[in-house]
């Protein structure tokens, strides 16, 4: 079976960022989250923390808010009020979860050379 290593280059590359003492560790369900909130970010938009409990699939709606609470106490995620309805809290991202995207960013780039 013939396969490339570009993605287990990128992975190893992506481990390593992640053991870094500048970023907090994450467990799988908050860095499915965050990669669930940066593909919305990335696209302009704005995800709610109702709206994200519906987009992990297998993870329970009360997980989806302890992994929620857990990114803002590790400063990867804020909570913006709506300026129309202040019942609606969305989820927004801190200089430190960018600064974590473009560390993976780097290893994916680095992974196809």
């Amino acid at each position: 079976m013939e396969t490339s290593n570009t993605y287990f280059k990128f992975l190893h590359l992506a481990q390593a960022v992640q053991k870094l003492p500048t970023f907090p560790e994450l467990d799988s369900v908050e860095e499915r989250l965050l990669n669930v909130c940066a593909s919305v970010w990335f696209s302009d938009m704005k995800i709610s923390v109702t709206e994200i409990a519906n987009m992990l699939p297998g993870t329970s709606e009360r997980t989806s808010h302890r992994r929620i609470k857990s990114l803002l106490q590790k400063n990867m995620i804020v909570l913006k009020t709506d300026d129309k309805d202040r019942r609606v809290k969305y989820i927004v991202p801190t200089q430190l979860s960018d600064k974590y995207f473009k560390k993976m960013e780097d290893c994916l780039q680095l992974a196809t050379r």
